[in-house]
């Protein structure tokens, strides 16, 4: 009787190791959608084994994580090794204009490169720089195009420098520097200071006129022509569009690959980046000018081509209206997005990393969504989390996940 009583025992012991693990698994799937509410999530293993599945369908704001499809429209359209133009014209009066083709990237020491360019070609002498950003055509409705100071709400245009921002700071004495060691302090950004008090270095957008930065541009290539030893005798701001007296000089190539540029966006999620390709890409598909309907032409168009793959995708799962994630009239499903996660794949090392995990974040008022792969020895496990809600509970959904493996 002893070996069947211990029988008995070992059984008993097993049925309440099984239900105590069931009920500790039912408890954290209940855990999960109390924290995710009407939120949509999903969770893929390496080979596309759908490992947790929370409301797929729900059509949910994005935020940010549609810089993810923007960076895979980019990748698949112009190849990692794209390179943004400017281009460089000279008529018979000796003016020298400056058209911009929106390079999102087009900093100080760009232009410090540009310049030393154009003197090894000859360049002597300009009479006059003449601003051409009649490559992008706006009407206001890119989000916070307008009316805001912050950085990341820079006014887009065809031909901005430094993000369309000016970098201020104070030294020891209380003077006012530049806040960066590589750019020089314009007479435009010392009037825009006036709107500031001493104290710590500040980055501001220049405003919702075009002109304010076309004039930093203005001033900034005016500045580093001269350190060339390339004279410009008129200082005064000159705003034209390109016409048939002009004769291409000089065509800019950025130094920086498609693929460098889409890893700051992505990581440092820059709204003006995002915004400044989501245009380009419309207008390199469907001519200049660029407009932002074009451009959501162009997106759409790519999107289904991309993502559709015939199997019946509801185009609405993917809506993208601009680039940069702050409108929130965009949509999306879980199951889009987990889409848009399993094509990306050969791109994750141009998300963030934070403790082996590779996120993208999206975070409006009221949203917070999480994008990546959980990194394991066997391969990348793709999730989407997307919550549309007062509480921020992405951190803890993540955690699960991580866990569950």
């Amino acid at each position: 009787m002893k070996p069947i009583i211990n029988s008995l025992h070992i059984y008993s012991r097993f049925l309440l190791i099984v239900g105590c693990l069931l009920a500790s698994s039912s408890f954290s799937q209940n855990q999960l959608e109390e924290l995710a509410g009407d939120g949509g999530i999903l969770f893929h293993s390496p080979s596309g084994e759908v490992l947790e599945s929370l409301n797929p369908e729900n059509s949910l704001i994005p935020a940010s994580l549609v810089k993810i499809p923007l960076a895979q429209v980019a990748l698949n359209t112009l190849g990692e090794d794209f390179q943004f133009e400017t281009h460089f014209y000279r008529n018979e009066s000796g003016d020298l204009l400056i058209r911009g083709l929106g390079d999102p990237f087009l900093v100080s020491e760009e232009i410090a490169t540009i310049a030393e360019v154009l003197s090894q070609r000859g360049l002597s002498e300009v009479r006059r720089l003449v601003m051409d950003d009649s490559a992008f055509e706006l009407n206001g409705d890119l989000p916070l195009e307008f009316n805001a100071d912050d950085p990341y709400a820079a006014r887009n245009s065809a031909l901005a420098v430094n993000f369309n921002t000016v970098n201020l700071a104070w030294n020891a004495s209380g003077n006012l520097i530049s806040g960066e060691e590589q750019t020089p302090l314009t007479p435009l950004a010392l009037e825009f200071s006036e709107q500031l008090s001493a104290g710590e270095s500040q980055r501001i957008n220049l405003g919702s006129d075009p002109e304010d930065g076309l004039r930093q541009g203005q001033q900034l290539f005016n500045f580093f022509l001269k350190e060339s030893g390339i004279t410009v005798l008129d200082s005064e701001f000159y705003h034209e569009a390109l016409s048939d007296e002009w004769n291409l000089y000089y065509k800019h190539f950025n130094s920086r690959s498609l693929r460098e540029i889409l890893a700051g966006m992505l990581r440092f999620s820059n709204n003006f980046i995002a915004n400044q390709l989501f245009l380009a890409l419309g207008a390199l598909s469907s001519g200049f000018p660029a407009t932002s309907e074009s451009a959501r032409e162009v997106l759409h168009q790519q999107l289904t081509e991309i993502y559709g793959n015939g199997v019946g995708i509801n185009p609405q799962s993917l809506l993208m209206l601009e680039g940069s994630g702050l409108s929130r009239q965009q949509r999306v499903t879980a199951r889009g997005m987990m889409q848009i996660m399993e094509a990306f794949r050969p791109y994750a090392d141009l998300l963030p990393e934070v403790n082996e995990v590779l996120r993208k974040s999206g975070t409006l008022t009221g949203v917070y969504n999480f994008s990546g792969y959980i990194q394991r020895p066997d391969g990348l496990y793709p999730y989407v989390i997307l919550t549309n809600q007062g509480v921020n509970n992405r951190d803890e959904i993540l955690q699960f996940l991580n866990r569950s493996i």
